[in-house]
């Protein structure tokens, strides 16, 4: 098996990387111990030591500290509901590791949903490599710990965090089952949802690469000496009321390189930023893209905020652009301001656009009676180009009689062509893996596309299709090509990721293939996959309501949940006995056409009985004649498929107009219903 690929030089403080390849390479010819664990084939009562003999689950490793060389090996294609908890001792010659084996779809660590679940925690390792593995559906994700300073060593890489969240400040979800949940103390993460993180005592020669995080409260948290982030790629993070933004946190000599944040946080009731610096010391921030920051009506909702301290400060040859507020933010409301920052050779375009902070792209806080304590940051802003949009400055500084600022040479432009000719940045690859689709047959074309601006030079584009997570297998025909045909083994739903890699950036994408049955047709489908876009649908008494969260330190507001986001459409519900959802109106499809309607969806509320109702061209009021109930499983930890026979029903004919889906049966329920698809489905 090849277990490291190697074509780039990556350096670690003073680790090169190309040389654990070496130490890998030989652990085979030592005899160190290798454990596998399958969830499909393996039995806990196995050795374990053998893919033949794979344990099925954690039970057997958890707790266990791995040897220099030693491995923990996951089957591609398990899933495994069962959070991982190891320790590593190895050495700079011989790495420990915790990765993937045989061939499929990568491993998936997924919990229950819940704010109280975490899916890794790995304390105080040595020189350990963790790559290949997915991380889902928990509070917490994928989380180093350091007890005790004084260790090194860790390398993570091509892994996947998404839908982890929840966790940001007392009671602040929204989502009324984790109200006054005390999540786990025992990882240094405290309250913080990371998809990622490098936590507790300051560790050295880190590196996070190649990684991809999305829904998630917080894309990564990482503190640590000798830190190298690159290629990182974290995006629509739309989590309500817990998504503030990545952090990196007392780093020093660090260098963060090649990433993309793209909508990397939503809202949080104290503001929410592309990332957030605390205390960096001789950090580097260099290639990176910030961009499409939403407006979610918090504070801030920009690119990098300096949040408190630091010194040493670079920012260079990055790009922002689209962000709702600032690019950049120099605040420090109660701690100093960093000090020697530099800004520079950076591209700014039309930033701010909700008229945030400054307005401006770069903007220096202060306040009425700034404290000369905390506005005390220096810097230099030099060699930047931008574009701006009406009513939006370059640069604002509101304690300028406290402050060092120098700009010199900064250019604007005319137009986004113009700018980007004058500044020639790698523009990251446009990558669309295409709508999902239904088919009923076994081979499926996929209509992909990715595209690229040619940088940087000499590079040839690469793209690729991988199987995330299905029931079955999948063949791509042309896995290097974005149109291509795969082949399905079995019916089920498949999620696919589409990936475009120009050498130094990349972006991904993601689509579902639903392989139905033969002779199943769709006349309508609600796939709620565009966040913050619920397709027409509307909800209403959900009994939900706005709370202030009060708390010694962290006060804060949590807002009723009901939107879209991660691929569901989410609401919560409180003592509710009439909470509903309403189709878009006028839908004009013949009953004819569908026999069943098909709801995937989790049902997280205490709720055993759910009705659909309808009402057609001909008939308007809703009424028991034109409804069908059917149980639902309360308190599911995982979305599972409810296939409603309408044809049965006495009204199901004619025109059908609207639907509406009762959540409840006039029974108060509370809990959190996330809504995968809705279809109407019929026969040939």
């Amino acid at each position: 098996m090849k277990l490291i690929q190697t074509g780039r030089l990556f350096v670690v403080g003073c680790i090169l990387l190309t040389h654990v390849t070496v130490a890998y390479a030989a652990d085979s010819a030592l005899g160190t111990a290798t454990y596998y664990v399958d969830s499909v084939g393996g039995r806990n009562a196995n050795a374990g030591t053998s893919p033949e003999a794979a344990w099925q689950d954690f039970t057997n490793i958890n707790g266990r500290t791995l040897s220099a060389g030693e491995r923990l090996l996951i089957k591609r294609g398990s899933v495994i509901n069962q959070e991982l908890r190891l320790g590593a001792k190895g050495t700079a010659e011989r790495w420990a590791e915790i990765g993937a084996y045989g061939e499929g779809a990568r491993p998936i660590i997924r919990r229950n949903w819940h704010i109280g679940d975490r899916c890794v925690l790995i304390k105080d390792p040595d020189f350990l490599r963790i790559r290949s593995l997915i991380v889902s559906h928990a509070g917490k994700g994928l989380v180093v710990s350091y007890a005790t300073p004084g260790h090194g060593g860790l390398l993570i890489e091509d892994c996947v965090a998404h839908h982890i969240e929840g966790l940001y400040r007392p009671n602040s979800s929204g989502i009324p089952e984790w109200r006054d949940y005390d999540p786990p103390k025992d990882d240094a993460l405290g309250g913080h949802s990371a998809g990622i993180a490098v936590v507790g005592a300051t560790a050295r020669d880190i590196a996070v690469r190649d990684c991809e995080m999305f829904q998630t409260s917080w894309g990564f948290f990482v503190k640590g000496e000798r830190v190298t982030l690159d290629r990182l790629y974290c995006h629509d993070s739309y989590a309500f009321n817990t998504s503030p933004h990545p952090a990196l946190v007392s780093v020093k000599d660090t260098v963060m390189q090649n990433c993309i944040f793209d909508a990397s946080g939503y809202h949080a009731f104290a503001g929410t930023m592309g990332i957030m610096l605390v205390h960096p010391q001789k950090l580097t921030i260099r290639n990176c893209t910030f961009r499409n920051q939403p407006d979610s009506k918090s504070h801030d909702e920009g690119g990098i905020d300096f949040e408190a301290g630091g010194e040493g400060c670079v920012i260079e040859n990055c790009t922002f652009q689209n962000n709702a507020g600032a690019a950049i933010e120099v605040l420090g409301l109660r701690s100093p301001q960093p000090k020697n920052v530099e800004i520079r050779g950076s591209r700014f375009i039309r930033n701010n656009w909700a008229k945030k902070l400054g307005p401006s792209e770069i903007f220096i806080w202060g306040n009425a009676k700034p404290d000369p304590k905390v506005c005390c940051s220096t810097g230099k802003i030099l060699n930047n180009g931008f574009v701006l949009l009406p009513g939006v400055e370059f640069y604002t500084n509101k304690a300028a009689a406290l402050t060092q600022w120098t700009l010199q040479d900064n250019t604007v432009y005319s137009s986004v062509k113009a700018l980007e000719k004058a500044l020639p940045l790698n523009n990251p690859p446009v990558v669309k893996a295409g709508p999902d689709i239904i088919s009923d047959r076994a081979t499926v074309r996929l209509g992909g596309s990715v595209t690229d601006d040619g940088k940087p030079a000499k590079r040839r584009l690469m793209t690729r299709w991988e199987l995330l997570e299905g029931p079955g297998a999948v063949k791509f025909r042309q896995p290097a090509s974005a149109r291509c045909d795969a082949i399905f083994s079995v019916a089920g739903d498949y999620l696919l990721r589409l990936v475009g890699d120009d050498g130094e950036l990349w972006t991904s994408d993601t689509m579902t293939v639903h392989v139905v049955p033969r002779g199943v047709t769709v006349a309508k489908a609600w796939e709620f996959n565009t966040p913050l876009d619920k397709e027409g649908w509307t909800e209403a008494d959900l009994g939900t309501r706005e709370r202030e969260e009060r708390h010694p330190q962290w006060s804060c507001k949590s807002y009723p949940v009901k939107y879209v986001a991660g691929g569901y459409y989410i609401v919560a519900i409180e003592n509710a006995p009439a909470a509903r959802l309403l189709s878009p109106d006028n839908l004009k499809i013949a009953t004819a056409r569908t026999k069943a309607i098909r709801l995937r969806l989790q049902n997280h509320t205490s709720a055993s009985r759910m009705t659909l109702r309808f009402i057609t061209a001909a008939d308007g009021t809703w009424d028991d004649a034109k409804s069908r109930s059917f149980e639902a499983t309360s308190n599911d930890n995982a979305p599972r498929d409810y296939i409603v026979d309408m044809s049965q029903v006495p009204g199901w004919s004619g025109t059908l107009r609207q639907l509406r889906l009762d959540l409840t049966a006039g029974t108060p329920a509370t809990g959190t219903c996330r809504i995968d698809y809705i279809w109407m489905e019929g026969t040939r």
